[in-house]
């Protein structure tokens, strides 16, 4: 929708709309047309996951669950709207021959409901499918393209380790819009 590779900037997008104290209504980031204010907010977003910070804590949970195992996270994993630390879920690599495949591929989901070993996401990929959700069983998990038995690993990123704060002063793309801190 708004370009290859932009997938954790639009997580952050959407889950930061979300979780936004603006008192007046919001349309979904999927319903904003597309305008160069607004994909240079998402580039901004979408480099955070770069940041030492932000590496750093992805790193920390990465050996935290032992190499992206799923087993290891769905206990850990905040929703959006059930803390006020969310995280941002990301595929990407396990400690395993396909290492470098999966890292050249990872994607990035937000959480938001936990139901019987379903975590229900949005996906940057497919905004307005509100059924997508991540399957855990048997310590494994299974999303669309990634599954843990084929050498996926799943991490959790907390919001707060990608230094953003909120501003509603509409000067980047419209009115109650999020702009990244400067």
């Amino acid at each position: 929708m708004y370009g290859k590779g932009l997938c954790f900037g639009m997580a952050a997008a959407a889950l930061l709309n979300f979780s936004g104290r603006a008192t007046e209504r919001r349309p979904p980031l999927a319903d904003i047309p597309l305008n160069p204010n607004l994909l240079a907010v998402l580039r901004e977003y979408q480099l955070r996951q770069f940041y030492p910070r932000t590496v750093l804590a992805t790193t920390r949970d990465w050996v935290t669950s032992g190499g992206g195992r799923p087993d290891r996270i769905l206990g850990r994993l905040h929703p959006a709207g059930t803390s006020l630390v969310p995280h941002i879920l990301c595929f990407g690599p396990a400690p395993n021959r396909r290492f470098l495949y999966c890292f050249a591929r990872a994607h990035a989901v937000v959480p938001y409901r936990i139901e019987e070993g379903r975590v229900y996401v949005y996906d940057p990929n497919y905004p307005r499918d509100r059924e997508r959700f991540v399957e855990f069983a048997r310590g494994e998990f299974e999303y669309g393209g990634f599954r843990s038995r084929e050498g996926w690993g799943i991490t959790l990123v907390p919001v707060p380790a990608c230094g953003w704060r909120r501003r509603f002063l509409g000067e980047r793309f419209g009115a109650g819009r999020l702009v990244a801190k400067r």
